[in-house]
């Protein structure tokens, strides 16, 4: 029988040892590991519920979660790229053809980058795969493969894709298990690719596929967390409420990205703790306005930045932690913008923050313009960890953003900035429970 390896790699990492960012202490690169919602990346999972068992063995590995085992050969290898990883994964394609095995890139970073991924691969898959990773492995079998197979935007009906192939999680990647309900988002920010791989709509899979996947999950593991990993969740309150019910049966816990619309329907909120949703990430990207004038084509989050605290405030009193999404290094950011978001995240205690240097990716407008501009300083993909500086900014140096995160990130992990956060959500919980 022959045999398919669907491989995810990990980065190489920002250089001298540190995964993150070469400037950081150790104390720092530790707990932005600790924090990251960790989880085996889904795409594969459809990939291989996709593929003849008759004819393959699959093998699934993601390197966050298991090493490859050298004595291992295969028919095919086929590699999912972002950008982070692509250096990573463009050896490891060499290297597996140089061993025999027939290898395919696909993924994000590709997509975006074909000419240049081409050259490590036997095949490219560009796009969404459930259309062409069959057709590929129909003329594989045929002796026939094509270099490049091309997906065109937003052509993929998702519910006809399959459930994915759960069973295949490690076991160490089985306690966050990730779902997808739908694919796109209407607001269109300058800094995401996510357009260039869905296009411009939103489409999304029925109630019926959706509460199939968490069926076959909870299969695997009843306890598990499920993570959906739509970009924003809420899109449709109509639809999102219809699912929240579902899943009230279900006896679930779970978490996943939203705008900040979620923190303006009482309703919704209450319908989403009693559904299990107990985390979820905003992308909020500043606290500095002049930052959010256009960041996004409706300037939605221009339009609600006073209502960013309150928001936190009433989605937090719901029992939902929320975890707050922001980028340093914008156009308007100058070396205040760590206190700033240092006193933000003191006087609304929120949750969580996910707090991310401003990095152009492939794909995205603010790459396109950044590189006309002459202003993106690396074109070494293993310093896109979205915390290594790789650009150079508007209103402050490199240095001077390394130097203002790691004061930042130590004030924010400081023993009392954590107990005051924890002791904040348990007194909503408390609330909730009188």
């Amino acid at each position: 029988m022959k045999r398919i390896l669907l491989l995810i790699p990990k980065g190489n990492g920002a250089g001298q040892g540190k995964k993150w960012n070469r400037s950081w202490p150790q104390n720092i690169e530790k707990i932005v590991s600790d924090n990251l919602w960790k989880v085996v990346t889904p795409g594969p999972l459809v990939l291989a519920a996709m593929v003849n068992r008759d004819d393959y063995e699959v093998c699934l590995l993601d390197e966050e979660f298991g090493h490859i085992d050298p004595d291992s050969t295969y028919d095919i290898v086929a590699i999912y790229t972002v950008t982070p990883n692509a250096n990573r994964a463009y050896s490891l394609a060499d290297e597996f053809r140089v061993r025999g095995a027939y290898v395919v890139l696909g993924g994000v970073h590709a997509a975006m980058c074909p000419d240049e991924a081409v050259h490590h691969a036997d095949t490219l898959l560009l796009g969404e795969a459930e259309l062409i990773w069959p057709e590929f492995l129909s003329e594989f079998e045929q002796g026939k493969p094509r270099k490049i197979y091309t997906q065109k935007l937003g052509q993929v009906n998702i519910n006809e894709s399959p459930v994915p192939a759960f069973e295949l999680l490690p076991g160490n990647g089985r306690k966050i298990i990730p779902v997808q309900t739908a694919r796109g988002c209407p607001h269109g920010c300058k800094f995401c690719n996510i357009r260039s791989i869905y296009g411009g709509g939103y489409r999304t899979k029925t109630i019926a596929n959706v509460m199939k996947e968490i069926y076959a999950l909870l299969g695997v593991n009843p306890r598990a967390t499920i993570y959906f990993t739509d970009d924003n969740f809420f899109c449709s309150k109509i639809r999102s409420r219809e699912l929240m019910n579902e899943f009230k049966n279900c006896g679930i816990y779970w978490y996943t990205h939203t705008d900040l619309s979620l923190g303006q329907d009482e309703d919704l909120m209450e319908l989403a703790y009693k559904s299990g949703c107990r985390q979820v990430l905003i992308g909020f990207e500043s606290v500095n306005p002049a930052n959010l004038a256009g960041i996004d084509e409706n300037n939605f989050k221009s339009k609600n930045f006073a209502e960013y605290k309150n928001v936190i405030k009433r989605i937090q009193s719901h029992g939902i932690g929320v975890v707050g999404s922001f980028i340093v290094g914008l156009e308007e950011d100058g070396i205040e913008v760590f206190n700033q978001l240092g006193e933000f995240i003191s006087e609304t205690k929120i949750y969580g923050a996910s707090i991310t240097v401003n990095t152009p990716y492939p794909g995205t407008y603010s790459f396109n313009k950044l590189k006309e501009e002459n202003r993106i300083l690396s074109y070494n993909w293993d310093e896109y960890t979205i915390f290594q500086p790789v650009m150079r900014f508007g209103k402050m140096t490199q240095e001077e953003l390394n130097a203002g995160y790691i004061n930042l990130m130590n004030n924010f992990i400081s023993q009392k900035s954590v107990y005051e956060r924890l002791k904040y959500m348990k007194s909503q919980m408390i609330q909730r429970k009188g």
